[in-house]
């Protein structure tokens, strides 16, 4: 091999490394459709953003973690970070002492059948932990063209949602991107942990990838990934516009 021949090889290899390296840290961009409307939901090493079908959307920053939900209508945002547990935990305890005031006013024969009605309306009003895990089936299935794990839900021992998981590699996301994903599961289990709330949530860290589909087990709603998009996102995408006001969480409440 003549030495030029050496040097277009060379060059051709730097090229080739240079395009994998890109292709590994590219951004993420997944688009979801439901009856309800159309998700979008944005990654990068540095932020996820989630735009659902509503004026709302959520956005998670690695270098910041809490989850901010902004309402461009009303220019505000509200933030919950690691410290919104016990936050959430204070609300729950008060809740459930007003409850159980109005519930003293009853005759007493009345307050079982009330406060089971409370209880099935109102999650977490008990107390009481509710486990939530997951069923690997070991069923697989694809979405889209996506490869993906049939996944069950279990809440309190009795099987709920279902999901479709796709891993980090069959979606493109990088090691960075899917850290940064993961980090936000964490953070959204951390906030209900000790609330009572636990059984609403999903075990964000036993997922394993992103879910491609998910069937709600009350409403049966079905979504499910309709795109995928690795183009650039501005940083833009992941500000807060000047000018909104941030507000306190809502206080939690029987309505």
């Amino acid at each position: 091999m003549t030495r030029s021949t050496w040097r277009l090889a060379g060059a051709a290899m730097i090229l080739a490394l240079t395009g994998l390296f890109s292709a590994a840290q590219a951004d993420t961009t997944l688009t979801y459709v439901g009856a309800s409307g159309q998700y979008q939901v944005y990654i990068t090493a540095e932020a996820v953003r989630i735009d659902g079908d509503g004026d709302s959307w959520q956005l998670y920053r690695a270098d910041d973690p809490a989850i901010v939900s902004v309402t461009p209508s009303e220019q505000t945002y509200t933030r919950l970070d690691k410290n919104a547990a016990g936050e959430i935990r204070h609300q729950m305890d008060a809740l459930r002492a007003r409850i159980e005031n109005r519930l003293q006013k009853l005759p007493k024969d009345q307050r079982p059948a009330a406060r089971a009605a409370m209880v099935a309306k109102i999650p977490g009003l008990s107390g009481k932990s509710r486990s939530v895990g997951i069923d690997r089936t070991g069923a697989t299935d694809q979405v889209n063209g996506i490869a993906c794990n049939v996944i069950q839900i279990v809440r309190g021992g009795q099987p709920a949602d279902k999901m479709c998981v796709a891993s980090a590699d069959a979606l493109g996301l990088s090691k960075d991107s899917f850290a940064t994903v993961r980090s936000m599961f964490a953070l959204l289990q951390d906030m209900l942990e000790g609330t009572g709330l636990e059984g609403i949530g999903l075990p964000y860290r036993d997922l394993s990838g992103m879910p491609v589909r998910f069937v709600d087990s009350v409403s049966g709603e079905r979504r499910s990934l309709a795109a995928i998009s690795h183009a650039d996102i501005p940083d833009s995408r992941f500000a807060i516009p000047d000018g909104y006001i941030e507000q306190k969480p809502e206080k939690l409440t029987t309505q």
